[in-house]
């Protein structure tokens, strides 16, 4: 759908957002140029929209092997080709850019586990040029894969 083929009102609206959106940090171009550019950009930063809190699980990962680092909870998502959608729980950024995503799970073995990783297994190989951590709490180790 484009933009062009919603009525005079909705066009000014969406109009009007992409024009106040905020950019993302080192984007060259202002929100209203945003408006007109396509952006083909496979990930979405989620900004302080909706963001939860880490669990005990997430918050123990961190303190452990995140500590010093600029880690951010699910600070990006990824689109996949297949239309799915994947936030890791943990993303270390250098230099302003994510360059390790780090998954980590409690050692019950539940159902969704099993889904996420599968998504896990695929971004990893539609998203080449980062760091993919795999970590697994299990009798209060952490077993930790794909590095």
């Amino acid at each position: 759908m484009r933009i062009e083929d919603l009525p005079p009102r909705l066009q000014a609206q969406v109009r009007a957002q992409l024009a106040n959106a905020a950019r993302p940090a080192g984007c060259p171009i202002s929100g209203s140029e945003a408006a007109s550019t396509p952006t083909p950009a496979p990930v979405v930063d989620r900004g302080t929209r909706g963001q939860r809190e880490p669990n005990k699980t997430e918050s123990d990962y961190r303190a452990t092997y995140l500590r010093g680092l600029d880690a951010r909870f699910e600070a990006v998502t990824f689109r996949m080709a297949n239309g799915h959608r994947y936030t890791p729980d943990w993303v270390v950024f250098t230099d302003g850019r994510p360059s390790q995503c780090h998954e980590c799970k409690g050692g019950y073995a539940l159902g969704s586990q099993q889904r996420a990783r599968l998504a896990f297994d695929q971004v990893r190989v539609e998203f080449p040029g980062l760091v993919w951590v795999w970590a697994v709490k299990v009798r209060g180790q952490w077993e930790i894969s794909g590095q």
